[in-house]
């Protein structure tokens, strides 16, 4: 079975021809290249996560001051309301605790949704196919 024979970059020397203090500086810049390649597009991820949440977290942020105004209206038109068929305080507690636990439902609801967000998905992969690629270098066709 023919083994095949990489190819060098114009201008260098095959491997076969360089000597050991050659390739350990082809490492190292090969390395540093790669770990400065990593770091770039770990920094395009992180910008582009970032840019989705800063404007998701505006969002959430302008509907909460909206819906906190229309739900205290609510709140007190429900409180009127109840107050015509049972005393007003059993009016305001069973409000209040109806407020209760619907927030605390929604904001179960929006702590998932941040779960989810996965931060620099391409990265985490690259970098676990380098360091595949580290303990075996010499497999022939990868990398």
């Amino acid at each position: 079975m023919a083994r095949a024979v990489p190819v060098p970059p114009e201008g260098e020397k095959p491997v076969e021809e360089k000597s050991i203090p050659e390739l350990i500086r082809q490492i190292v810049r090969e390395s540093s290249e790669l770990i400065r390649e990593e770091f770039q597009l770990l920094r395009e991820e992180l910008t582009a996560t970032l840019r989705q949440l800063l404007i998701a977290t505006a969002l959430v942020m302008v509907g909460a001051i909206i819906l906190v105004l229309g739900v205290a209206y609510l709140g007190a038109t429900l409180i009127l309301l109840l107050a015509l068929a049972v005393t007003p305080w059993v009016s305001a507690l069973i409000v209040t605790l109806a407020f209760l636990i619907a927030g605390g439902l929604i904001a179960y609801w929006g702590i998932r949704n941040f779960n989810r967000v996965k931060i620099a998905p391409r990265t985490v992969e690259t970098l676990k196919e380098d360091a595949e690629w580290l303990r075996h270098p010499t497999r022939p066709g990868e990398r």
